[in-house]
């Protein structure tokens, strides 16, 4: 069974609505059982300030996954392709000292020498060629203080100190108790020991919900090769209207390669970064060919992520960001074992497109100006007054069709946002912005416009 997401825009509309005006997003975030981190630092330029609570760094992320390790009171469900971590191993051996109930799932092909001499269980997964390639732990799942640690981080060296990952922590029973559903499959038990004949790849059944709503943000969960991951992620391509950026680490996906290659026929704007290149049959050639801005990450170091961000600053689409350990390739979809989380938030998803930002920045500077000046040549805008006390004027060429209004403050956080059907003469009441600076971003499905100017007086 095909498991979508169908929240009408109308709906999400107002859920974002609701929770920007509930609060400010940074206390909504600071509050909320979501928290974000990455291994590799984001520059403060495409950052709004104190909108994000979010930290970087290798040893921050690892001293995260510690945490919830020395956190948890009653058990711990470890499920991770490769850990050589001597602290972490030691926080789970000191963990089942204690009394904890300690289980462990690996990959068989993986050496994992931390791992030796262990006081607990551990499963050691994979076949029909496939690997177990989650990277997900549970804790106290079905206590009040259930939590969850995913992301595209290995614990190893390289996955905290070099490469680029990312990893999320959510405290919510629910989607706990949903990993936990999927590791019981894998495990065969629900006791401390494997069953005999546990499960992976695609002996496993698509056994667990899938939408969950967390402080507000919908997000759903899917697991390789059971769920169709990739069928979903096409869907939710589909659904994109203004934007697209990803980093995925090893693309050689056909069908999500058209798909991109058809949204920017489409004239939305596409921005990827991929690594694994020498994996053949690596997509980056083909979506370049194809018009799609898509850059090889060469530096010896990984860029590791799985991610993908959907209409980040359109409030009016589904902002989304797409996650966990699931390369965008044919073994991830149908003979890995793999999570993948689709998280439905636009504060989530403008954070994300400043890490992007970051990482593709890195390797084209010269194509990184935060607010880019990008006027067409053929296209007349004229914004008047540019000095002005309550309003302005915008007058556009009648070609232009449903035009997509942003203002950002000088820092380049949003202020104002709307949507407009074919209008060439628009008049805007900026009465309730302070004095001061301002940019305002005219663009549409298609084309950008431009960025502009203003002076409030």
């Amino acid at each position: 069974m095909i498991h979508t997401f169908n929240l009408g825009k109308n709906l999400f509309w107002f859920i974002v609505v609701f929770t920007m005006i509930s609060t400010n997003s940074y206390t909504q975030l600071l509050n909320s059982n979501i928290k974000i981190y990455f291994t590799r630092p984001i520059s403060s330029k495409y950052v709004i300030p104190n909108m994000y609570p979010y930290q970087s760094g290798g040893s921050i992320v690892k001293q995260q996954i510690l945490d919830v390790i020395k956190s948890a009171k009653f058990t711990i469900d470890v499920c991770v392709y490769n850990n050589s971590d001597a602290d972490i191993v030691s926080a789970l051996k000191l963990a089942r000292n204690k009394g904890l109930r300690v289980r462990y799932i690996t990959d068989k092909s993986t050496s994992n020498p931390a791992l030796k001499n262990l006081n607990f269980s551990i499963l050691y997964l994979g076949n029909e060629g496939g690997i177990m390639h989650n990277k997900f732990i549970i804790a106290d799942a079905g206590y009040a203080n259930a939590t969850l640690s995913i992301g595209s981080t290995n614990f190893t060296p390289n996955g905290f100190n070099d490469d680029a990952n990312n990893l999320l922590i959510i405290n919510d029973i629910p989607i706990c108790n949903a990993f936990v559903k999927e590791f019981e499959e894998m495990w065969n038990s629900s006791t401390a020991t494997p069953g005999k004949n546990p499960k992976s790849g695609s002996q496993k059944s698509d056994n667990t919900p899938h939408s969950f709503n967390i402080n507000e943000i919908p997000i759903q969960v899917f697991f390789s090769p059971s769920d169709q991951v990739e069928t979903n992620i096409l869907r939710q391509l589909d659904n994109a209207d203004y934007n697209l950026r990803f980093a995925i680490f090893t693309f050689t996906s056909d069908s999500l390669a058209e798909a991109i290659v058809n949204k920017k026929k489409e004239g939305l704007s596409i921005r990827g970064i991929t690594d694994n290149n020498s994996d053949f049959p690596g997509k980056l050639k083909y979506m370049q060919d194809n018009g799609v801005d898509v850059i090889d990450h060469s530096p010896s170091s990984q860029l590791h992520h799985k991610y993908a961000i959907i209409d980040a600053e359109y409030v009016d689409s589904d902002p989304v960001v797409i996650t966990g350990s699931h390369n965008w390739t044919w073994s991830a979809n149908n003979i890995n074992d793999e999570s993948t989380l689709f998280i439905h938030d636009s504060d989530i998803a403008k954070l994300y497109s400043a890490e992007f930002n970051s990482r593709y920045c890195e390797l084209a500077p010269w194509d990184c100006n935060l607010l880019k000046q990008d006027i067409y040549s053929n296209i007349d805008v004229k914004i008047f007054p540019t000095l002005f006390l309550n309003s302005i004027s915008i007058l556009l060429p009648e070609k232009i069709q449903n035009i997509a209004i942003s203002i950002l403050d000088i820092n380049g956080k949003p202020v104002f946002f709307n949507k407009l059907d074919s209008n060439n003469l628009i008049d805007l009441d900026l009465s309730f912005l302070s004095s001061g600076s301002y940019f305002i971003q005219l663009q549409n499905k298609s084309d950008n416009y431009g960025t502009f100017k203003i002076i409030k007086l």
